[in-house]
């Protein structure tokens, strides 16, 4: 192993110098346990090349990179960021079984990686504590809010100092990977300091808890598909919707003053017609009733949505939607066993209160998906909990390790003739509560669903 990784790091050297000559950018590594046979490499959520894996699970890819910046790379349903400047040279290795924590980088240009994914995991760390604090008054939690960001630039000149040469390109992504989540904490600070107290209003904040806003744009063509300001963006639009529901009572609708938000304030195409997808499909998602669709909210969207492939989604969404009458029998379908058995869906739920989830590795991780469902049995055990991924091929069952953690009896597959890709056209994970006598409860629900648990206690005593 040792040998074979000194052979392709003498390849990237060689090629290193070739770079230096024809600004080339070299991109490779190795994938452990990996989820498909390929990896994407992204810049600005624009797929730019598909990187396909050998037959040990390596790949390498020379770069004719121009400029250097954020690039995304992405293997089954995670994702990780690397700054390149040209010239670089660098090796990732990975264990999907642990993505970001198994992640490793070598090679000319790894400092600067290395130094980044160790500052989103301990950012990560950092943000998930501070969500006890939202008890605290304006003041304290402010003061929590300083101690952060000190403790973090702290790092910062640390390594800029130990590393010299920085470019501004990737200070300026490193500044806002510290001081933007810090910046949603402070956005989201009054709506969960509300819900702390159990309060009837958002609590009033001083005139210069927000200043930091009049050093932002919300239009950073380079940042929009960083996390870290992607993500704040949300919450700003999220806080300013909320303060005018609170302030304004014919603006009630939350969804509706969001999107009208993003419309207001988003000049940036691509950026516009991203957060107006995830906004929408977010509040379709977790609606509080099954299948509802906010017709004024998708009005919005598809008269300032200009990405088809968008709105083609939303519409296979609205339409899959419309399949499953709720209060009727639920119509049979074909399904595939592990051991490549097949059934229909009928023969497996007879007379059982049942769950049917539908997912594709896609849009979860097979991670989530199995704490998840060992969860929800282990607190509803009197239901039968049915597993369905929408890949048709056996491969997409065969790669997914963590599902051997969930009895196999309960998991299928689709093949290409069954009756349910009728209503999985968009895709989207999809989760159905069926009672004993086959009469649909819930036609489109999800895992996250903030009401689920309600309703599987009304499943599991049949009302």
């Amino acid at each position: 192993m040792k040998l074979i990784a000194y052979g392709i790091l003498i390849f990237l050297t060689f090629g290193c110098k070739k770079a230096n000559e024809n600004a080339m950018t070299y991109f490779g590594g190795q994938i452990i346990n990996p989820k498909s046979d390929y990896v994407l490499f992204l810049k600005d959520e624009k797929v730019m090349d598909t990187l396909w894996l050998d037959k040990n699970n390596r790949f390498l890819k020379k770069i004719p990179l121009l400029k250097e910046g954020i690039f995304t790379f992405k293997h089954g349903t995670e994702f990780q960021y690397i700054y390149l400047v040209p010239s670089d040279s660098i090796l990732v290795r990975l264990n999907t079984w642990d993505f970001d924590k198994s992640l490793v980088f070598s090679g000319k240009g790894n400092i600067k990686n290395e130094f980044l994914i160790n500052l989103f995991l301990h950012n990560e760390i950092e943000e998930r504590m501070m969500y006890r604090y939202f008890d605290l008054n304006e003041h304290d939690f402010q003061a929590k809010i300083d101690s952060l960001s000190k403790e973090r630039f702290a790092v910062y000149h640390d390594f800029f100092e130990n590393e010299g040469k920085i470019s501004k390109g990737f200070e300026k992504f490193v500044t806002v990977a510290i001081q933007f989540p810090l910046y949603r904490l402070k956005e989201i600070y009054p709506y969960y300091h509300k819900g702390v107290f159990n309060l009837n209003q958002i609590p009033k904040v001083s005139d210069n808890f927000y200043d930091f806003r009049k050093k932002i744009s919300l239009n950073e063509e380079n940042l929009v598909s960083f996390y870290p300001y992607q993500n704040y963006v949300v919450s700003y639009l999220y806080n300013i919707s909320y303060q005018l529901k609170e302030n304004d009572s014919a603006k009630s609708d939350i969804t509706v003053n969001i999107l009208n938000a993003v419309n207001e304030h988003i000049k940036n195409s691509a950026f516009k017609n991203i957060l107006l997808k995830r906004i929408l499909i977010s509040d379709f998602l977790k609606s509080e009733s099954a299948c509802r669709v906010n017709k004024e909210a998708l009005s919005l969207f598809l008269a300032n949505c200009t990405n088809n492939e968008y709105i083609e989604q939303i519409n296979n969404l609205v339409n899959d939607c419309s399949y499953i009458p709720q209060n009727e029998p639920l119509r049979d379908f074909k399904i595939v066993s592990y051991n490549n058995d097949p059934s229909t869906i009928n023969e497996v739920i007879k007379n059982k209160n049942t769950v049917i989830y539908f997912w594709s590795a896609e849009y979860m991780s097979s991670d989530y998906l199995v704490k998840r469902i060992q969860f929800l049995e282990k607190h509803y055990p009197d239901l039968l909990f049915v597993g369905i991924n929408m890949g048709t091929s056996p491969k997409d069952l065969s790669t997914e390790y963590n599902l051997k953690l969930l009895d196999n009896n309960k998991q299928f597959r689709l093949p290409n003739d069954s009756y349910a890709h009728n209503y999985l056209s968009s895709k989207f994970p999809r989760t159905i509560l069926i009672n004993n006598e086959g009469i649909v409860k819930n036609g489109f629900t999800n895992l996250d669903s903030r009401k689920l648990d309600a309703e599987l206690i009304n499943l599991t005593l049949n009302n």
